[in-house]
């Protein structure tokens, strides 16, 4: 009976639907995401139904779509299983199923008809591609694998995302028959989405396309040759809220260029952070807020209201990284009442021991706090606290130990985090190196934002000496100071890297 489309209209926003790209072609207009996408429904393999899944109301689909273009199934949330169920009753009768996502203009129909062959001559249940930029090929699935699917994620749960088929079929592999179509080149290190469900993956898309980009070759050879076009706009905005901190842990710079950071309180006005978060809103639109560097975020007399700023930010998210010291039980319920179950809101809790021994050789005091602060968090805030561990030589015989008793609680994950020297100024105490064979340039030059109290904005947090100061956000605006930041990276494009990064191994980490 021929294929059946699935195009995936999920949390679409503003940059798919309204706002411009440039026509890859070269033949016409611009037009929005959307309809670039829907503009090549037609020409995937025997597709005899399109069906649009969607989350958006009527009204702000009506410019882009209406029912003549295929049947519309609108729910205002979904599910994993809802997905799964619906695509498995609509596809009754179809042989095979595509799943394309509505606003990943640049998908590729040459190598969707190669990986489509693929998939009929291998008898394939699901077909995917990987190694290439995340937006140029759909998936491929058959019917009956469906049904296996929904079975699965009936089991176990999985969180919605572009990746969630894979997720679930990964439950249980070895029941499907895979095909994959291997990019020549392997770019799933450049962490790539050409999908415009973000202004800076909107810019990232713009520029590519802009450069020529119109299917995989040229999208993977654009990137290869055109790196600086990756540095958008901030991923994550790590700010300093208190200037203090109520351990002085051995392995932190804070204690050493801090001053007496233990009865140290200066905190950011309420002002000044509403200040700040404006201008990252207007520039970025969507962001990861963290309040924790070189200071302890409990400190501030008024950190419930910092808190709730962030959150009431349209996509925005916040990462509290804490000691666990500092906090009164009807603090953290007043945040509770407001922000349990907003996935927005992540907790990380710095223990780094199992015992209150190592503990304090590490951390100092307050052992039996932090504990029962991360008990307390992890009920208060089910699913959104990770307790943390940075390996090192002082805690080697521990970390095993302390990832498998924390993955046995309930309502909390696990981090176990590298060592960092800081560009030398602490010693060497780490297990061993894992560093990649060649340098590529710094994950933080191209996606962090280090703001300190006062706006001062150094080139990342390795820069404790301020050595390389990009300006101040107060004084000379967030686009100015990140910016500056540009010559920075094209620097260790060049390969020529300051003396700082020379000494420094945390290029290859990123947050978000």
């Amino acid at each position: 009976m021929g294929n059946i489309l699935f195009l995936h209209a999920l949390g679409l926003n503003e940059y798919a639907l309204r706002e411009r790209l440039p026509d890859p072609e070269e033949v016409g207009e611009p037009k929005s995401a959307f309809e670039q996408v829907r503009a090549k429904l037609g020409l995937f393999p025997d597709v005899q139904q399109v069906v649009l899944l969607t989350d958006v109301k009527s009204e702000d689909l009506a410019a882009v779509w209406n029912d003549t273009m295929g049947r519309t199934l609108v729910r205002d949330t979904w599910s994993v299983p809802e997905l799964l169920e619906t695509m498995l009753e609509e596809s009754g009768g179809y042989d095979h199923a595509f799943v394309v996502w509505a606003d990943e203009p640049l998908v590729d129909l040459k190598l969707t008809k190669k990986m489509f062959e693929n998939h009929l001559r291998y008898f394939a249940d699901y077909s995917f591609a990987d190694g290439y930029p995340k937006g140029l090929c759909p998936q491929i699935i058959k019917p009956e694998a469906i049904q296996q699917l929904l079975e699965l994620s009936r089991r176990h749960q999985v969180s919605l995302s572009r990746e969630y088929i894979f997720e679930v079929l990964q439950k249980d592999i070895n029941a499907f028959d895979l095909e994959t179509e291997i990019a020549p080149t392997d770019q799933r290190l450049l962490r790539v989405a050409l999908s415009a469900d973000t202004r800076r993956n909107k810019m990232l898309l713009e520029r590519v396309i802009e450069a020529g980009g119109h299917d995989a070759p040229s999208v993977q050879d654009i990137l290869q040759k055109r790196p600086e076009l990756l540095r958008t706009l901030p991923a994550y905005l790590y700010a300093q809220v208190v200037d203090g901190c109520p351990q002085s842990c051995s392995y932190c710079p804070y204690p050493k260029f801090g001053g007496d950071i233990l009865h140290r309180r200066d905190e950011i006005s309420t002002e000044s952070w509403q200040d700040l978060l404006r201008q990252a809103k207007a520039f970025c639109d969507d962001l990861v807020v963290g309040i924790s560097v070189w200071g302890e975020p409990s400190l501030h007399g008024r950190i419930g209201e910092l808190i709730d700023r962030v959150l009431e930010i349209p996509r925005f998210s916040l990462v509290i990284e804490t000691s666990g010291v500092g906090w009164t039980l009807a603090g953290l319920e007043s945040i509770a009442e407001k922000h349990a179950g907003n996935r927005a809101l992540t907790w990380i809790v710095s223990l780094d021991a199992n015992d209150g021994e190592t503990y304090r050789q590490l951390r100092g005091a307050n052992w039996e706090e932090a504990k029962e602060t991360t008990d307390l968090l992890r009920k208060l805030f089910p699913h959104q606290v990770f307790v943390q561990a940075v390996r090192m030589r002082d805690n080697e015989e521990q970390v095993d130990q302390f990832f498998k008793y924390w993955q046995q609680q309930e309502g909390v994950d696990v981090i176990i985090q590298k060592y960092d020297t800081f560009c030398g100024y602490l010693p060497e105490r780490k297990i061993s190196d894992l560093s990649p064979v060649r340098r590529f340039p710094c994950w933080h030059l191209k996606r962090d934002l280090v703001v300190l109290m006062d706006g001062s904005v150094p080139m990342c947090r390795e820069d404790l000496r301020q050595e390389h100061l990009l300006g101040n956000v107060y004084q000379d605006g967030i686009e100015t100071v990140w910016r500056r930041g540009e010559e920075k990276y094209r620097l260790h494009l060049e390969e020529d890297y300051p003396e700082a990064c020379r000494k420094c191994d945390e290029y290859y980490t990123y947050n978000f």
